[in-house]
């Protein structure tokens, strides 16, 4: 049996989303400040794209940056992700035309994970990584109904078994079912 991904509510997102603007605004340095902005964009492709850290920021000569020729109207192209497949995932809301302007970014992967991690220990209270964001996408689409099959494309995973990790049983749900069965 596959253990169970930590994940991050919506709710615990834009707590954790609001504290690193909070940061950003109080920061006065300029290139501190670009270098928060940045973790932010890299956050909200996370939890509201399902983006792997190595898919925004690159990894080696593997998987390219995220460009902004990438980013359409209403979804980014991921080019050559992990498997070196290529996948669409759904554009942020909130990735407006100044952010994609930022990309690529040129932040470095440990520096976004620890600052991740931080955010997570001091506003959640939680131990979580950049990938808690990528589980989160996946928890919250499946709790909004999605069909697995979407779920599973939009992860871009190859066995749908991988994807069935994110179907957590909620009991008042199951037991809300069943009386409507009966």
């Amino acid at each position: 049996m596959k253990k169970l991904p930590k994940i991050i509510t919506k709710d615990e997102f834009e707590l954790i989303f609001s504290k690193a603007l909070e940061i950003e605004r109080k920061t006065k340095l300029e290139s501190r400040k670009r270098r928060i902005k940045s973790y932010r964009i890299a956050m909200l492709l996370g939890f509201e794209s399902g983006m792997r850290i190595s898919e925004i920021v690159g990894f080696k000569e593997h998987i390219p940056k995220l460009m902004p020729d990438n980013v359409r109207e209403a979804d980014i192209i991921i080019r050559a992700g992990k498997g070196q497949k290529d996948r669409i995932v759904p554009r942020p809301k909130r990735l407006n035309s100044k952010a994609v302007s930022m990309l690529p970014l040129n932040i470095k992967r440990r520096a976004l994970q620890y600052f991740v991690s931080m955010l997570g220990t001091k506003v959640l209270q939680k131990d979580i990584t950049f990938h808690t964001l990528r589980h989160g996408f996946g928890s919250h689409l499946a709790g909004s109904n999605r069909p697995l099959h979407e779920i599973q494309m939009l992860m871009g995973h190859s066995k749908l078994e991988t994807t069935g990790i994110y179907l957590h049983a909620n009991p008042k749900q199951a037991v809300q079912g069943a009386r409507e069965v009966f």
